[in-house]
Parts: structure tokens; C-alpha cells; sequence
């Protein structure tokens, strides 16, 4: 029996990391992820071994909270601190970034890859954002020319789009 995939939430003071766990404790699509936080690296229980384990990951907060202009020397000082722990640490992370159910939506998604890649026959639409009615998600085209991008999955989301409106107006 596999566990279940752990989430280490790490952010400086001022980041919203406390907050963000504790919403994502109530969100219905994390019941079977353990998930623990801290302001420094070594506050999480072995975070290293933690991170090492499948189906772990580490997500960041972003510095795009609202902060006094006073704590925001401290606040970056402590970002880098811990950007620079988990580099020597070796350990990856993904950062957040977002105001509310944005920033919950965000978590949700790196949550999801790492679930999808750990469990991959039931990971795959339990962490979905949508199941969060606040979450919206919109198709995102590029500002550049078609042309010089080549990438399929953009030419795809741009046809279905266009054909999507066009169907619409007429």
C-alpha cells in the first residue's frame, strides 16, 4: 500500500503559508494529502528526507502578498534564505503565487503534477481546481506570431478557439 503524498508548504513570515495550509486542509481535494509548513526549512520534520520520498513535493510562497513596506527587507531576506537552503539541500519546489482561491488554485495544480506522476491511476482529476466552484480556469493564446512558435498544443487551443467563435456568431 502506497501513502498517501505529502505536501511541505514553506514560506517567509508575511507570505500567507499558515493561511494556505489551513485552506487547503478544508479544500474537499486534499483529505489524502498530509501536508505540514514552516518559515524555515528545518521547521517541517526532516524536510530533505521528506522531499527525496515519491510523492512529495515543496511549494514556495511567492512574494506577492500584500506587505508593510517596512517588513519587506526582512520578508525578501528570508525568501532568499530559504531558496538558498533548498538549493543546498538539493531538494526542488514549486513557488505560488496568487490572492485567495487563485493562490489555492496554484497549490492545487502543483499538487496535482506530483500526484498525477506518483499515483497516476488515481491522481489524475482528483486534484483538480475546478473542484473548487470560486476556481475558474481560461484558455490562455499566445501574444506572438503562430508561425515562429510550432508548438501543436498552442495551434490546437488557437483553431478551437477560432472555430469556437466563429460557431458562436453564426
Amino acid at each position: 500500500m502506497t501513502s498517501p503524498p505529502s505536501v511541505i508548504l514553506l514560506g517567509a513570515p508575511g507570505t500567507g503559508v499558515q493561511a494556505l495550509c489551513a485552506a487547503l486542509e478544508r479544500h474537499p481535494a486534499t483529505t489524502s494529502v498530509r501536508l505540514a509548513w514552516g518559515h524555515m526549512l528545518d521547521a517541517t520534520a526532516d524536510p530533505a528526507a521528506a522531499a527525496d520520498a515519491a510523492g512529495t513535493t515543496v511549494l514556495l510562497m511567492g512574494l506577492d502578498q500584500p506587505c508593510p513596506d517596512s517588513d519587506r527587507r526582512a520578508q525578501e531576506a528570508a525568501d532568499a534564505e530559504l531558496r538558498s537552503a533548498l538549493a543546498r539541500a538539493g531538494i526542488s519546489y514549486r513557488v505560488v503565487y496568487g490572492q485567495g482561491a487563485q493562490r489555492i488554485t496554484s497549490a492545487l495544480n502543483a499538487i496535482k503534477s506530483i500526484a498525477t506522476s506518483a499515483y497516476p491511476s488515481s491522481g489524475s482529476g482528483h486534484f483538480e481546481p475546478d473542484t473548487d466552484p470560486s476556481a475558474t480556469r481560461t484558455a490562455r493564446l499566445r501574444a506572438w506570431n503562430c508561425e515562429k512558435c510550432s508548438d501543436p498544443e498552442c495551434e490546437h487551443r488557437l483553431f478551437t478557439a477560432l472555430t469556437g467563435r466563429d460557431s458562436q456568431s453564426g
